[in-house]
C-alpha cells in the first residue's frame, strides 16, 4: 500500500536542502526550514524518525506525563542528557521558538515553567 504524501513536503524538503547546501547546518535559515520540512513530514515518517531517535537515545527517557499520556521533558534532563548547560539548552529552546513563530508554525504545546502535575509513570 503506498501511503500518500504531501507536495508541500517534497517541496520544503527542497528547499531545505538548498539552504543546507547556501548557509550551512547552523544557520537560522536552514533551521527555519527545516522546521518548515517537519511540519510538512507524513506522520507515518515522523513515527519512524522516532523509533529511530528513540533507538539512538537522542534524548532522555521522558520526565513525565500528561494526564493524557503525552510525554513531557524537563529542560534540565534534556540540557543533562546532551551534556549542555541549562542556560544553554534555554537559549537553544528560545531561539528554535522564535524560528518556528518565524515561519508560522505553532509553538502551542510547549510550556515553559508549567505550573501542572506530571504523572512519573505512563
Amino acid at each position: 500500500m503506498t501511503k500518500h504524501v504531501n507536495p508541500e513536503f517534497f517541496k520544503a524538503f527542497d528547499h531545505y536542502k538548498a539552504m543546507v547546501e547556501q548557509y550551512g547546518d547552523k544557520h537560522p535559515i536552514t533551521e527555519q526550514a527545516f522546521l518548515l520540512t517537519m511540519h510538512y513530514t507524513p506522520e507515518h515518517i515522523k513515527a519512524e524518525m522516532d523509533a529511530k531517535a528513540k533507538e539512538m537515545k537522542l534524548l532522555p527517557p521522558p520526565s513525565g506525563y500528561t494526564d493524557d499520556g503525552e510525554p513531557m521533558y524537563r529542560l534540565e534532563d534534556v540540557a543533562k542528557h546532551l551534556g549542555m548547560s541549562i542556560e544553554d539548552a534555554e537559549q537553544r529552546l528560545l531561539e528554535l521558538l522564535d524560528n518556528r513563530q518565524k515561519v508560522g508554525l505553532s509553538n502551542d504545546g510547549v510550556l515553559i515553567n508549567p505550573n501542572i502535575n506530571i504523572n512519573l509513570v505512563q
